[in-house]
């Protein structure tokens, strides 16, 4: 099949599954930001709103232009939102060389990831349109379409500041190999982004005395911790390392490792993003944070499954996913989720040794042959 073609059945397939997991994850039994994104769908302006969100007004405002109860909109979106992060993560990778293997994997754990099962669970937030928005805004990046590159962070940054991220990534990008002419082409994409939400926040203050809350004003706080203290504040040391790991699972194992089998654009655009990514963690809270680069994390980790059996890779992939239907969507199979995330890790750790030391025979074997090949010559 084409890649347009298999980038559809994948956002069919992946939306199909997302919507029944987004149909039977429970209701948060925790204050969410349900509130203030109804009012924002409701009224469009709310006028004097103190809370952050009220800034993120491009989801709210077409969700409330629709028909149907608030919760079956809002889960439908992350759904839909989500299978089109998971068939970007496809095109992304396609885009930047990988194979269609690799690809395969790569949008699979995206669709299934904490971050995206997290918000069927909780799905009044911007966050499944920036999952959707950044392997999008970066494949066309990748491919030169600066014009569609724009747009796309232009529109998104009225949903979420995130919008503008991936756009500087490929300013450090292009900055760091010296391409100078690239780096001020994305760079020029990445503050139009950044300006875009800077004039909407100015504006909404000035005009409706909007302000950003005690959450807004805590993220902005950058010498005192900013949302990073803030989130800490409330966890303990345990749930702090729980929420982490939550994360990404796995892929903690898969990534790291997968770097050593990236061609040299992907690590570096790996690379470059770290800066960025620790940015978005200090100022958000981390713990959701970080699911925003799933479209670099998920390729890495594919590259270490590509190597190994299928029954193995697979196997990997679907008992990320079922764990992550308990971290993430919250369904209650405590029990089985913690036998999958266990042997999630078990079999993140053997695909990890089997590919890395099949690489390094690969190697031996190359230099055996060259040098062979050398002591033949005359």
């Amino acid at each position: 099949m084409k890649p347009l073609t298999t980038a559809a059945v994948l956002f069919a397939v992946s939306a199909t599954v997302l919507v029944c997991v987004a149909a039977v994850s429970p209701e948060p039994d925790h204050v969410t930001d349900r509130l203030v994104y109804e009012r924002s769908a409701e009224q469009v302006i709310v006028p004097d709103c103190s809370d952050l969100q009220c800034f993120r007004v491009l989801v709210p405002w077409l969700l409330g232009r629709l028909p149907g109860s608030s919760a079956v909109r809002w889960k439908a979106y992350a759904a839909l939102a989500n299978a089109a992060a998971a068939a970007g993560v496809w095109m992304f990778c396609l885009t930047i060389g990988l194979s269609r293997r690799v690809a395969l994997f790569a949008a699979a754990m995206s669709a299934c990831g904490f971050g995206a099962f997290y918000t069927l669970h909780d799905p009044y937030t911007s966050d499944p349109l920036m999952y959707a928005i950044g392997p999008a805004i970066s494949g066309a990046l990748a491919s030169g379409e600066l014009t569609i590159a724009a747009v796309l962070s232009v529109v998104g940054a009225t949903a979420k500041e995130f919008a503008a991220a991936p756009a500087y990534i490929f300013t450090l990008y292009h900055g760091s190999l010296r391409q100078w002419a690239a780096a001020f082409r994305a760079m020029l994409v990445g503050n139009a982004a950044f300006l875009t939400w800077a004039l909407l926040t100015i504006a909404l203050m000035i005009r409706y005395n909007y302000s950003w809350g005690w959450n807004g004003v805590g993220s902005a706080n950058l010498s005192g911790g900013a949302a990073l203290a803030l989130w800490a504040g409330r966890q303990s040391a345990r749930g702090i390392v729980f929420a982490m790991f939550n994360e990404f699972g796995a892929l903690y194992v898969l990534a790291p490792a997968g770097l050593l089998f990236a061609s040299p654009a992907l690590r570096r655009l790996a690379l470059v993003s770290l800066p960025i990514a620790a940015l978005f963690g200090y100022v958000q809270q981390p713990d959701r944070a970080f699911w925003n680069f799933h479209f670099l994390v998920t390729p890495l980790a594919a590259l270490v499954l590509e190597r190994v059996a299928a029954p193995l890779a697979w196997a990997a992939v679907v008992s990320f996913a079922i764990g992550n239907l308990r971290l993430g969507a919250q369904l209650p199979i405590a029990p089985i989720a913690r036998l999958a995330i266990a042997a999630s890790m078990l079999f993140a750790l053997t695909a990890a040794a089997i590919a890395i030391r099949r690489d390094r025979r690969v190697a031996l074997g190359a230099a055996s042959r060259s040098q062979v090949l050398h002591e033949a010559a005359p």
